[in-house]
């Protein structure tokens, strides 16, 4: 379960990733919180880029990267919960990077 503070953060960088520039420098950060803010339940989600509903091929490939960095983790199948803590994690690692 998101704290609020956690959640207000992510959607402010999904705000900040409606600009197109800021999209375009920063979409690895944009697709991991995309991931966080999925509203998916259950058991037995598979990781695979088709889960975003991305259109660009460019996309596809950054987001088969961030895939590859929440399978470290999770695994290849992770329930909802697991699947977005570890969303979180990337997205918290991604703005270290970025100070």
């Amino acid at each position: 379960m998101l704290d609020i503070h956690t959640l207000t953060l992510l959607k402010k960088i999904q705000e900040m990733c409606k600009e197109d520039v800021f999209y375009s420098r920063h979409k690895d950060l944009c697709i991991a919180v995309r991931i966080a803010l999925l509203n998916i339940k259950g058991r037995g989600i598979k990781l695979r880029p088709s889960l975003i509903k991305l259109d660009s091929l460019s996309d596809k490939k950054v987001a088969s990267y961030i895939l590859k960095e929440l399978k470290k983790e999770v695994g290849p199948i992770a329930d909802s919960e697991s699947l977005r803590q570890a969303a979180i994690s990337l997205v918290y690692k991604k703005l270290v990077e970025l100070i």
